[in-house]
């Protein structure tokens, strides 16, 4: 039971850093298929210490994170800025081969990327997709946040970067605005239950034209964590996010393998 609470401290961790996928941390412990199925029959019961460990290191992250933005921003959107660029070794390299680059999902990416980096990231003045004020706002960057989590490469705070909300929600937790938390956490809730298994599939049937799409996304987002100067302090801690991400995006041999040599 420890060693799964701990395994959910991993989850939690990963959820709350854009760049870091909570799915591609599930994957590398080994039990990502296992936990989709259950998820898709709302078995829940074996996971209590991985959601419990998971909700720790949230919160506990949340609060740090908060601090950071308020004292060091410019070295936290850096950091973070490392963090989603290297995510696109994870998205685009499956199984160490790069996704097919065919016409359609190409464009596909491309669009995205067109979206995020010039409607959400910069809207128009007195025009924006979804004001980040609004519980609206909340519920559905609860919903895509839960859903995007459960995909290996997608990192659930990577969609809030793309929504313009991530802020908002580290501050709302560091401040304990539970009218917001409680909105986002039911739209969280509905992502992962209700719309796993369509994400999923997705995944799995269309795989190449959705990491494309997700690639998109993820540098279209980009322009949000850009700094204003790139001084030394910025830039090694550009390196530093980018670094934590490759290593954790390392492929593990198969332990299969072994056996077969030995054999």
């Amino acid at each position: 039971m420890f060693i799964n609470f701990l395994k959910g401290m991993a989850i939690g961790t990963a959820f709350i850093l854009p760049g870091i996928s909570a799915g591609t941390v599930v994957l590398l412990l080994g039990f990502y298929k296992q936990l989709i199925e259950d998820f898709s029959a709302l078995r829940l019961r074996p996971y209590l210490p991985h959601i419990c460990g998971g909700a720790v290191a949230a919160l506990g992250g949340v609060k740090i994170i908060g601090y950071l933005l308020e004292n060091y921003a410019d070295i936290l959107m850096a950091f973070l800025l490392g963090m989603l660029v290297a995510s696109l070794r994870v998205i685009l390299f499956h199984e160490g081969k790069l996704v097919r680059l065919r016409l359609l999902p190409v464009l596909i990416g491309l669009a995205c990327f067109l979206l995020v980096w010039f409607a959400f990231t910069n809207p128009a003045p007195g025009w924006t997709p979804m004001p980040a004020v609004s519980l609206h706002h909340f519920f559905a960057g609860g919903i895509v946040a839960g859903a995007a989590m459960i995909l290996p490469g997608v990192s659930g705070s990577s969609t809030l970067v793309i929504m313009n909300i991530y802020d908002d929600v580290i501050f709302a937790v560091n401040k304990w605005e539970w009218l917001k938390l409680a909105v986002f956490s039911a739209g969280a809730l509905l992502g992962i239950f209700a719309l796993s298994r369509l994400l999923a599939a997705l995944f799995r049937r269309y795989r190449d034209a959705v990491s494309l799409a997700l690639a998109g996304l993820v540098l279209g987002s980009v322009r949000s964590l850009l700094p204003s100067t790139f001084s030394i302090p910025v830039v090694l801690a550009i390196l530093a996010g980018a670094a934590i991400v490759l290593a954790l995006a390392v492929p593990r041999p198969p332990r299969q393998d072994h056996k077969t040599l030995s054999g």
